[in-house]
């Protein structure tokens, strides 16, 4: 059993996911960003209560952090400081530098500077895309970057019937991601098609779920995704996908969907098109390949990697008898 110190905003799904993959057969304690977050004026309280946690980083056998950015900075270099092994996962937003659509913690001077200084400082950055491990290799040559992409319940694959409405949805969260996630191509491509097209935007987690039930075609026409959790649910589910060519998305969608420019307007129009007048089953089909299984063993042969060797060279041999 592995002793486990967790860092993470725990009011995102998919990081609560990791962290109850991690406590199989693991124990692990957590510090909540979501309950501890804070700005640049708060940063001494932060400091302080980074502190506070010095113990269960000394007592721990590995540090599993959430988010290359500067609220891990303390957290590491106390880990650093006992000689912990540290593991970074790499949301993509703190590598990502588009001065054009004003995006990426790059674009930030010192910011940015923080998140290059924890890619080279820490034994692990788990990236969940080959395109996102690309760009840290760019911006860090000497970062050790692992590619374990995101999985899902591969019960949502049995959840749906294939047979769907003639129903186009896309989603995003907040008016300022409009741009990043393609938005206005979406709904300038609504007003040429015949089909019912909805942009949902921040919806609880089961009503989204519902929706990419009854739609047969999902559009993820963003400028860069490190991977695409919404993408990968709405394949589950049986819709069509439509993707841009940017970064990961193509991985996520292989041969089961349509690829297109960003921003084009027209080769958007022309692929939902063809989408309406194709199967679901290879999308779900291949929604299936991301599977919680596969992860996990991933996770857990890192984690044997990195620990089991320390533990062993820590354990005294026990003496010869002559």
């Amino acid at each position: 059993m592995v002793n486990i110190f967790f860092v993470g905003d725990l009011r995102s799904p998919f990081i609560k996911q990791d962290l109850e993959m991690l406590r199989e057969g693991n124990t692990v304690n957590t510090f909540d960003l979501g309950k501890h977050a804070f700005s640049f004026r708060q940063i001494i309280n932060y400091q302080i209560l980074c502190l506070k946690q010095s113990l269960k980083i000394r007592n721990s056998d590995l540090i599993w952090i959430w988010f290359a950015d500067y609220p891990a900075l303390p957290i590491i270099l106390l880990s650093k400081l006992f000689r912990k092994p540290i593991v970074v996962n790499v949301g993509g937003w703190e590598v990502y530098k588009a001065p054009e659509i004003n995006y990426g913690n790059q674009l930030k001077t010192i910011r940015g500077a923080v998140t290059r200084w924890i890619l080279r400082n820490v034994d692990r950055c788990i990236v969940p895309s080959n395109a996102y491990r690309e760009i840290i290799h760019k911006l860090e040559p000497n970062a050790y970057v692992c590619c374990f992409p995101n999985w899902i319940d591969t019960k949502l694959c049995d959840s749906a019937p294939l047979w769907k409405y003639d129903r186009v949805v896309t989603a995003f969260c907040t008016n300022s991601t409009r741009t990043l996630k393609g938005i206005s191509t979406f709904e300038a491509v609504s007003k040429q098609v015949p089909y019912e097209m909805k942009a949902i935007k921040n919806i609880s987690h089961e009503s989204l779920i519902d929706e990419f039930k009854h739609a047969k075609v999902y559009c993820q026409l963003s400028y860069t995704e490190s991977f695409g959790m919404s993408l990968l649910e709405a394949m589950a589910c049986g819709c069509v996908p439509v993707v841009t060519d940017r970064d990961a998305l193509p991985e996520v969608v292989g041969n089961c969907g349509y690829i297109v420019p960003y921003g084009d307007i027209e080769k958007t129009k022309d692929a939902i098109e063809s989408a309406m007048h194709t199967n679901g089953y290879p999308a779900r089909a291949r929604a299936r390949m991301f599977s919680r299984d596969k992860k996990k063993a991933q996770v857990n042969a890192l984690i044997r990697k990195l620990v089991v060797p320390r533990i062993v060279s820590s354990v005294p041999s026990e003496p010869v008898i002559v």
